[in-house]
């Protein structure tokens, strides 16, 4: 039963973990990895600006033979839409035929879009905290948001990031 019992915290101890760490530079890499582990608390890295249903993930071709370059989400009539992560807004308004934008520069060449907008909530300049409102989504049966995550320019799988 000892035996069980130590097993068990060890595991629980294990499992704690975050995963992979650096050796340690001196002293007993054992124990300096296990008292250094940092312990995962706070906000995911990334989450998706609204909460709904993915009906377009990134890669997938659309009728018209365009790649995707995020997810585009099924969302309520109306539904608050949210900052994924914290950023300053570079861009806020309408664009083309995508309606209202926002753009935010998260620093260090990463960014991210959000489109399908009904209204707007912020302006160019805006600091942001990750859960900022952003707008709203459309007033209308259906509402389609889309956020892109992008690293210098080029489109970035998010599923990797969301908890």
């Amino acid at each position: 039963m000892d035996t069980m019992g130590e097993a068990a915290e060890t595991r629980a101890a294990l499992e704690a973990l975050p995963g992979p760490l650096p050796r340690p530079a001196t002293g007993d890499a054992t124990t300096a990895a296990v008292t250094a582990a940092p312990k995962r608390s706070g906000p995911p890295p990334y989450r998706l600006p609204v909460a709904g249903t993915v009906v377009t993930g990134l890669g997938e071709l659309s009728d018209t033979g365009v790649r995707a370059r995020g997810l585009t989400l099924a969302t309520w009539p109306g539904a608050q839409v949210v900052a994924p992560t914290a950023g300053r807004v570079i861009y806020a308004g309408r664009f083309r035929r995508y309606g209202n934008i926002v753009i935010l520069d998260h620093g260090g060449g990463w960014t991210s879009l959000v489109a399908g907008l009904d209204a707007v909530m912020v302006k160019v300049g805006d600091t942001l905290i990750q859960g900022a409102p952003l707008g709203r989504a459309p007033q209308r049966d259906g509402p389609r948001v889309t956020v892109e995550l992008r690293r210098q320019g080029r489109p970035v799988d998010l599923a990797q990031l969301l908890d």
